[in-house]
């Protein structure tokens, strides 16, 4: 598996072959190369800071309340 630092470099070095690119489909194919790369280094950080924004769990209590009554089913199938 890659390391962010070995995307990183690859993003480097698809962006100087991007200098070097001649025609126009090569340089699209750099340019979303480069974009990649950087989308996969970047990943491990994003998604720590999307497992910190979610909430919390709910707490719910192991019994029922004696308030809360049974609960009916409405339909049934006979």
């Amino acid at each position: 598996m890659s390391t962010p630092e070995d995307y990183l470099a690859k993003a480097k070095d698809t962006e100087a072959q991007l200098a070097a690119a001649t025609n126009e489909a090569e340089r699209v194919r750099l340019r979303r190369a480069h974009g990649a790369y950087l989308k996969l280094a970047t990943h491990g950080a994003e998604a720590a800071e999307r497992a910190a924004m979610k909430p919390a769990p709910r707490i719910t209590p192991e019994k029922p309340s004696a308030a809360a009554g049974p609960k009916f089913r409405e339909w049934s199938i006979r």
